[in-house]
């Protein structure tokens, strides 16, 4: 094992332990917005996970898949933001 593939690994499992402690807190809440601060943070570890697994094995078509869990994570928080602003304005009424 090189030195690169070591330094990848423990960036791997760093993201890894990262995002399973942001699901966490996406299971326990307590509010909407932690939830959906959460939703954002997993996406982005994602995003991130597969882009250093691309970079480990070499595999340029990885990159794709990349920019699309980053486009859908972007619209997931753009409809849970619509949907907190909208139950707000729902409270008020």
């Amino acid at each position: 094992m090189t030195l690169f593939n070591l330094f990848m690994t423990i960036l791997l499992t760093i993201l890894a332990l990262s995002m399973a402690l942001s699901a966490l807190r996406l299971l326990r809440g307590p509010s909407i917005p932690d939830r959906a601060l959460a939703f954002d943070v997993i996406m982005v570890h994602v995003v991130g996970l597969i882009a250093l697994y691309a970079i480990l094995v070499r595999e340029a078509l990885l990159i794709d898949a990349v920019i699309i869990v980053a486009v859908l994570g972007f619209l997931g928080t753009v409809a849970i933001a619509r949907y907190v602003e909208r139950g707000d304005e729902q409270g008020r009424n």
